[in-house]
């Protein structure tokens, strides 16, 4: 009984996200809309529904499994924080303030929660490649997104939502894929979520700005494929390195098996 209620409350958590006051699924539908700032509707709708409302909803599946929510959930209270304050975008503490009121009460009801410490580190060398080629773009682009953050830029195009420039959020979400890209190369037990989530983010933000080339805050041609390229790399690797990997732990336990 007490698992229904927390699946219950996990779920009502990520509507909130998903609806309001997260707006996710409401900026997605008009990402194909082009009356609208496409690009930044759909960053603020993959964070919203994806890295937020996504992670609530893993939680309400799997309660017993929750260690890689907690650290996109993390990830993404970090990514608000340096947002607001490298875009003077204090508005956005609104949002951390819910998300932390929210994730806390949630897994304080968590029976037997799934901790992250101790923390057991394997690096995929190819998926780290991989994540290393995202870095520096990905960084240069939240520098930009930033700068016209503190220019007010999307208060000048009418692109808030309670209060909060969508500007803000993009560069929270580029920060938030270079954190979550290198943490699945190196955290074996969340690397499957955690990539896959990153590719899912990073190809749609690309494919969105590929069709609407020139429109607000959007990436060139060129970095729009090169940013579905990566982002499929992320996401393919972390899944068949999480076989991989599991498949050689199962080897290691029938082997040991054998000997006893």
């Amino acid at each position: 009984m007490h698992l229904v209620v927390l699946r219950i409350a996990a779920a009502f958590c990520a509507l909130t996200w998903l609806v309001f006051p997260g707006f996710g699924l409401i900026d997605l539908s008009v990402t194909w809309d082009s009356d609208w700032p496409v690009v930044l509707e759909a960053s603020w709708g993959v964070f919203m529904t994806v890295l937020v409302g996504g992670s609530f909803l893993a939680v309400a599946v799997r309660p017993r499994r929750t260690a890689a929510a907690q650290a996109i959930l993390l990830v993404s209270l970090a990514t608000w924080l340096a947002a607001a304050a490298a875009g003077l975008e204090w508005q956005l503490l609104g949002y951390v303030g819910v998300l932390l009121l929210e994730a806390g009460a949630l897994f304080a009801l968590l029976p037997a929660r799934e901790r992250l410490r101790p923390v057991a580190w394997s690096v995929s060398p190819s998926l780290l490649a991989v994540a290393a080629l995202g870095v520096v773009p990905w960084l240069w682009h939240a520098v930009q997104v930033f700068g016209w953050n503190r220019r007010n830029a999307g208060v000048v195009i009418g692109d808030v939502t309670n209060g909060v420039d969508h500007y803000a959020v993009q560069g929270a979400l580029a920060l938030a894929l270079v954190t979550l890209s290198l943490l699945a190369a190196c955290w074996p037990r969340g690397r499957r979520h955690l990539g896959v989530v990153t590719g899912v983010c990073a190809a749609y933000l690309g494919v969105v700005s590929y069709a609407f080339p020139g429109t607000w805050a959007g990436l060139s041609p060129l970095w729009s494929g090169l940013a579905i390229a990566w982002a499929l790399a992320v996401a393919v690797l972390s899944v068949t390195g999480s076989r991989s990997e599991a498949g050689e732990f199962g080897g290691e336990v029938v082997e040991a098996e054998r000997t006893l």
